[in-house]
């Protein structure tokens, strides 16, 4: 993929390069084994370029340069506060639809107290329907919003370009440990929050607020197709534009690579209001984030989330179809055995450094990567001379990663695939 850049209007000084490396020649490169070599300095080549982007990039030459878009800091809350608005407004929506068809039926309860137990009905029978209203709405939202705030060049900002197909296989692989890895965190961080919530009763009112309980519950009576819809295909898209689309746009721009995935992961684990939810998805934002930065396209991030939302959707309905049997596999109290964690710590850290070392790059024709004058993920000005590369990394690694995959499943299943729940996921797979 190429796009131009007028030779004229280049600045004489060179553009910040946040994410520039030096490469060996192939003279000095054919002397040692590459592998080798590049096995031995990849682990420090990542935190030296890390580093190096995060404290770098910030300084004050930059700051003059090119002034750095939005959201800043406040504003960022802003928009995590409209997220919260975003889906209460949905709500309001479908609750005002439900009173539109009552009055129109004339079946409108003559009391509010009849009303009130219709509505708390309505929301148990009819909850994937409210949740598909709330997010639909929410969706168009967050779309109008962003649309709004970025203004012309909207598409280019966020980037949507394709990623390769072989990185979309790796994230695939990636969704089970990652999802494991989240489930450690929810638990140990419930069960702190629990001790808490016993000192101080009225803590247990965010118990309400726990998403996967509604999950399981919603999966009783409700096609999993449906249920990935609402529950997966929506959050993807609506959530992703917010968090990686808008808020990370600006933080990374303005506070650097490390500090503004962080900064913008624990947004995005607040506004899952259950503290111990919030806690178990900071991970994952923080990888998804990092594969946006690595593939400079949005829809890496997009399929991330996806599946992580559609296997856990998947298990909750494994869970009502089959619950003598794969209860098991739900249970978020039961704690993952350590050389499962290890496994899936092991190989999600080379995922990540192969990510970085493969990662995509606009170079222009002198050589060196362009950049806006700040970290970002958009793409280059249309018509602009630059090329899109993304390095090859050395052959050792794709067996590598293999291995360690065979090895977290191999884990898995010598020290976590419960007979009983073996049995239901083959049952449930059969079903499917």
């Amino acid at each position: 993929m190429a796009a131009s850049e007028n030779p004229s209007s280049e600045p004489s000084e060179p553009v910040f390069d946040p994410l520039d490396e030096t490469e060996s020649s192939p003279t000095e490169m054919s002397e040692i084994d590459p592998f080798r070599a590049d096995a031995k300095s990849s682990l420090d080549d990542l935190l030296n370029e890390a580093m190096q982007t995060a404290s770098a990039e910030d300084t004050p030459r930059q700051r003059a340069a090119v002034h750095p878009p939005g959201p800043g800091l406040f504003e960022a809350f802003c928009w995590m506060i409209g997220v919260i608005f975003a889906h209460f407004v949905g709500l309001i929506v479908f609750l005002v639809g439900f009173v539109i068809f009552l009055m129109s039926t004339d079946q409108v309860p003559d009391s509010a107290a009849k009303i009130t137990k219709q509505l708390s009905e309505l929301s148990k029978t009819h909850a994937l329907e409210l949740a598909g209203v709330e997010q639909a709405i929410f969706v168009l939202i967050v779309m109008a919003a962003v649309a709004l705030r970025f203004g012309k060049g909207v598409l280019s900002k966020l980037n949507l370009q394709p990623f390769a197909v072989s990185t979309g296989l790796l994230l695939f692989v990636c969704v089970l440990p990652l999802s494991l890895l989240s489930g450690e965190f929810y638990r140990i961080a419930y069960g702190i929050w629990s001790a808490f919530a016993e000192q101080i009763p009225w803590l247990q009112q965010f118990d309400q607020m726990q998403t996967m309980e509604m999950v399981k519950e919603m999966a009783e009576n409700s096609s999993l197709w449906a249920l990935i819809l609402v529950i997966a295909v929506c959050p993807a898209i609506g959530e992703e534009l917010v968090f990686r689309g808008a808020i990370g746009r600006g933080l990374l721009a303005r506070w650097g690579l490390i500090p503004g995935i962080l900064i913008t992961s624990v947004m995005f684990g607040l506004v899952h209001m259950h503290p111990a939810h919030a806690i178990a998805v900071i991970p994952l934002g923080i990888f998804m984030h990092f594969v946006y930065v690595v593939t400079k396209s949005f829809w890496a991030p997009v399929l991330v989330h996806f599946l992580n939302n559609a296997f856990v959707v998947t298990v909750a309905k494994m869970m009502s179809q089959f619950p003598e049997n794969a209860a098991k596999l739900g249970d978020e109290t039961q704690a993952v055995h350590p050389m499962i964690t290890f496994a899936a710590v092991l190989f999600l850290t080379v995922v990540c450094l192969y990510l970085w070392k493969t990662r995509v790059k606009y170079i222009k024709p002198n050589g060196g990567e362009w950049t806006p004058g700040y970290l970002s993920n958009e793409q280059p000005p249309s018509g602009a001379p630059i090329t899109m590369q993304r390095t090859t990394a050395a052959g050792g690694y794709y067996p590598g990663l293999a291995f360690l995959f065979l090895n977290f499943l191999a884990m898995l299943y010598l020290f976590g695939m419960d007979p009983d729940i073996e049995a239901g996921m083959l049952h449930f797979l059969k079903a499917f």
